[in-house]
């Protein structure tokens, strides 16, 4: 009996053995998935935490631009009403002169010159010669001036001073206002100052 005995002792010592060869090699199996698990895991938490930061960023990003905008806006805002500011300012003074000028000698001889002018220009029987109400006090001093027979009426366009001339049948005006003068300057003025807003 002894070698049954032996040869039961080698059969499970066997089994054994081959018991615990294959708990170590599940176990080795195991922990090599739960390695490639945590690997995946981590991996696929690093994307998810890249993701949401490039989102974060880009938000920041847009939030910033935003901000920017908004400022930028602002203070091309505020730029443009102080040139606005100045604009007026310096054009309010001018008509204030202009309007100082319009009580002098000079401007009445100024208002003959330009009766002048536009009997040259409007070479027609038909002409009106607009002025302020002001200065219909001057109406013969500019009917001699122009030359020939003409019509001399007041506009309330004409706010400073100057004479505009109408030919109907000649379809023309000449149009020699301190108004206008004033006008060109200020686009002048706008064009050429250096004040401008720029992007």
């Amino acid at each position: 009996m002894p070698d049954t005995t032996s040869k039961t002792d080698n059969f499970l010592k066997a089994i054994e053995k081959y018991a615990e060869e294959q708990r170590t090699k599940m176990k080795s199996e195991a922990e090599v998935f739960k390695a490639k698990e945590m690997n995946r895991a981590e991996e696929e938490g690093l994307k998810e935490a890249y993701v949401m930061i490039q989102k974060k960023m880009s938000e920041i990003n847009n939030q910033i631009s935003s901000e920017l905008s908004r400022a930028e806006t602002a203070s091309k805002k505020r730029i443009f009403l102080k040139r606005r500011e100045i604009e007026d300012e310096v054009f309010a003074k001018a008509e204030k002169k202009l309007i100082e000028y319009t009580k002098t000698d000079k401007y009445i001889s100024g208002l003959a010159k330009s009766a002048e002018k536009i009997g040259k220009v409007l070479d027609a029987d038909d002409v009106i010669l607009y002025v302020k109400e002001k200065d219909m006090a001057h109406k013969n001093k500019l009917v001699k001036a122009f030359g020939r027979k003409c019509e001399v009426a007041v506009s309330d366009d004409i706010k400073l001073g100057g004479i505009t001339g109408l030919s109907r049948s000649l379809g023309r005006i000449a149009d020699e206002t301190l108004d206008s003068r004033l006008t060109e300057q200020h686009e002048w003025f706008c064009e050429n100052s250096g004040l401008k807003v720029t992007e």
